[in-house]
């Protein structure tokens, strides 16, 4: 699948918001965080990490379907406050995107990256309680997948507010509760 930009930085929230969210527009602040590093960092994790499970998943019954969908890749610093999202997001430095599948459980994904891609330095199994994908429905759980060049950690966790899934899926718990760091794989049967 090839690289498309505009898929990556594509965001109705900052369209609605009116914020601009264009890699580079953060440079002043960060002078790391110019255009070509930005689209730099999407175009690895793209190749290395989301084209091959858009290989897979689109082409699953021999015909190629859209089953894989962006629901947040970059995000410059405006946009991801105004999302709540963490003050270092990888997605800032464009290193990290969400994905969700639209045919089939988020797990699936997650298991089948985890035993497929060479390298990654996240994926997170978001919220599996929501549960899949419906087109017209409400929020869903997804997959956040991230991939550094230098620093590929190879970080497995969980986000949900479901205790028993914690508990299901052994490794270490974040303070603030609502992650499991270290988990082996996505269990779908225990949602």
């Amino acid at each position: 699948m090839p690289f498309r930009l505009k898929s990556y930085i594509k965001s109705d929230k900052a369209m609605a918001l009116g914020i601009s969210n264009t890699p580079g527009v953060d440079k002043d602040d960060d002078e790391k965080l110019t255009s070509e590093y930005i689209i730099g960092n999407l175009e690895n994790l793209h190749n290395k990490c989301i084209a091959p499970i858009q290989e897979h998943f689109n082409r699953i019954s021999g015909t190629f379907v859209w089953n894989i969908a962006f629901t947040s890749g970059y995000r410059c610093k405006e946009l991801n406050a105004a999302i709540g999202g963490v003050e270092n997001s990888q997605h800032i430095q464009g290193m990290a995107v969400d994905i969700v599948y639209t045919t089939g459980p988020a797990a699936d994904v997650f298991n089948w990256a985890i035993a497929n891609l060479e390298g990654w330095s996240q994926i997170i199994w978001e919220y599996p309680e929501k549960g899949q994908f419906s087109s017209g429905g409400g929020g869903s759980e997804w997959i956040h997948i991230a991939y550094n060049g230098d620093n590929n950690l190879g970080t497995l966790s969980l986000a949900s507010n479901k205790e028993s899934l914690h508990a299901a899926h052994s490794g270490e718990r974040s303070e603030n509760g609502k992650y499991t760091h270290g988990i082996t794989t996505a269990d779908q049967t225990l949602v």
